[in-house]
């Protein structure tokens, strides 16, 4: 083992109110389990943080986390920190000690990171311009709509760019945790660790396998759903981008226009989209033939609805069909 690596490494877990449980308990099993495994008697301090000033903090399911610290009072050094997830309303309630916290911080660490809708956390922090990142894939338009300037990619469990790493949805916190340990002692270390845990070391698949293509209905603009409701009947039919602006009795340079604006996307790739979630219910939830659901969702032909499928979940309909379909 190397020298730098013979030494306890205080690992950080940035907790804010809200806080869903795995995005705090993921990672530290992993770090915790590795201390187990690691013979050498070197290996990790863990530590909850309070992203508040207060050292309890209440979790999404109402189980209180009680912190070591708060963000006011850290007296020791810092090898990594993760800014766990929590639900986006709580975002708007943080204060701009955190934030300052964490702009201070940034050269002390040697790489700091995100779990979740910790990723907002980072971005509304300024430490994310012109990164590579990944966030939930529910949250990944919101995401990139609120922060242009990041490189927003829903497809990878965790991205690293330099020093900064960002995991997507809850159990990816995991994931990020065992490349972190894997880094840090090795892919034999990290491989006892995740056999423990009953874990892949790395993954297969990609997060976009999980959730769906669009935000969540309730997150739209009024006008998205408008446009949406419309769409929604109609998606085997021949649609094209002057249909839906005359449905909204607008021109197509200004219904194009408004649609991006509100909407994060072009029509084209909403229309897409929308139809590839609608693919997606069909192979989950009846015994359709692949087919038949491409002339549904009005794709065309299979071939169009393969394409569409590898273009953004990496895998076959009929793979994602073998994965995902209720055993019901």
């Amino acid at each position: 083992m190397q020298e730098k690596n013979k030494q306890k490494k205080n690992i950080v877990l940035l907790v804010l109110p809200e806080v869903q449980l795995l995005d705090v308990a993921g990672p530290c099993d992993v770090f915790t389990a590795a201390n187990f495994f690691n013979t050498s008697g070197f290996g990790y301090q863990v530590h909850m943080v309070s992203g508040t000033s207060e050292k309890t903090i209440y979790s999404s399911s109402g189980m209180p986390l009680i912190c070591s610290h708060t963000i006011y009072d850290i007296d020791f050094p810092i090898d990594t920190l993760l800014v766990a997830g929590t639900e986006l309303k709580v975002l708007e309630k943080i204060t701009s000690d955190l934030y300052h916290y964490l702009q201070n911080i940034i050269t002390k660490v040697r790489r700091i990171g995100s779990v979740c809708v910790g990723a907002f956390v980072l971005a509304e922090a300024g430490l994310l311009k012109g990164k590579k990142v990944t966030t939930h894939w529910k949250y990944a338009d919101i995401l990139q709509k609120n922060y242009p300037d990041l490189n927003v990619n829903i497809n990878p469990f965790f991205i690293k760019d330099q020093q900064i790493y960002t995991s997507g949805g809850v159990s990816s916190g995991m994931d990020l945790a065992l490349a972190l340990l894997e880094e840090d002692f090795g892919k034999p270390l990290a491989s006892e660790v995740a056999k423990h845990l009953v874990l892949h070391l790395k993954r297969p698949g990609v997060q976009t396998q999980f959730g769906n293509a669009l935000p969540d209905y309730e997150m739209l603009s009024s006008f998205t759903k408008e446009v949406r409701d419309w769409l929604k009947d109609k998606l085997e039919q021949p649609i094209n981008i002057e249909n839906i602006a005359e449905s909204m009795n607008m021109s197509v340079r200004n219904f194009s226009r408004v649609f991006l604006k509100e909407s994060g996307m072009t029509p084209g790739k909403f229309l897409e989209k929308m139809r590839l979630d609608q693919a997606k219910n069909l192979l989950e939830y009846t015994d359709m033939s692949l087919e038949l659901i491409a002339e549904k969702c009005g794709f065309g032909s299979i071939v169009s609805l393969r394409r569409l499928f590898f273009k953004y979940l990496s895998l076959s309909p009929a793979q994602y069909r073998k994965s995902f379909k209720s055993t019901e």
